[in-house]
């Protein structure tokens, strides 16, 4: 049985559910934008989008802008020295190497910040959707499903995922 994916502009990321299941998670903010509301209702849609909001937070920008400088100073700099070692001769590859290698570590912090954020962003749309009752894989409608009394997890019947929802508060 092949499973049936959205389009990739709909998609945010790659999320478990409650039983360990890997599945591709909805994205309401590119939803809406992109006017689809064939899964979720328009309104509740608009409502998820608000929510969620739009970008990163303020601090992750802040942060990922200050690598992306430091890694193209650096990358000036080391350019400018190794083309200065061409230019007047006698560059050796070990040095070359070295100065080379001052570029792992702004890269690794570049990845892992963009690697920490996605997932942080991923959990807070899991999340919000969860609390709007809908399914974060497919959009379905999870209120008034019974709950597992293995797990305590609801089962959406469209796409056989397993959440686990608060209580409703009245």
């Amino acid at each position: 049985m092949v499973e049936h994916e959205a389009p990739l502009p709909q998609r945010a990321g790659r999320i478990k559910d409650v039983r360990g299941r890997t599945v591709t998670q909805l994205d309401p903010v590119a939803m809406r934008m992109l006017r689809q509301h064939d899964v979720i209702p328009a309104e509740t849609l608009r409502n998820l989008a608000e929510e969620i909001g739009v970008g990163w937070p303020r601090l992750v920008r802040l942060t990922f802008f200050v690598m992306l400088v430091s890694l193209i100073v650096l990358l000036i700099a080391v350019g400018a020295y190794l083309l200065k070692e061409v230019v007047l001769g006698g560059a050796r590859f070990g040095m070359f190497a070295k100065r080379l290698a001052l570029l792992i570590p702004p890269l690794v912090g570049l990845l892992m910040i963009w690697f920490v954020s996605a997932r942080v962003r991923f959990k807070t749309i899991r999340d919000i959707i969860l609390r709007r009752r809908r399914c974060p894989h497919c959009g379905y409608d999870l209120r008034l499903l019974p709950t597992d009394q293995e797990d305590g997890a609801t089962v959406c019947p469209e796409c056989g995922c397993a959440w686990r929802l608060a209580p409703e508060s009245e």
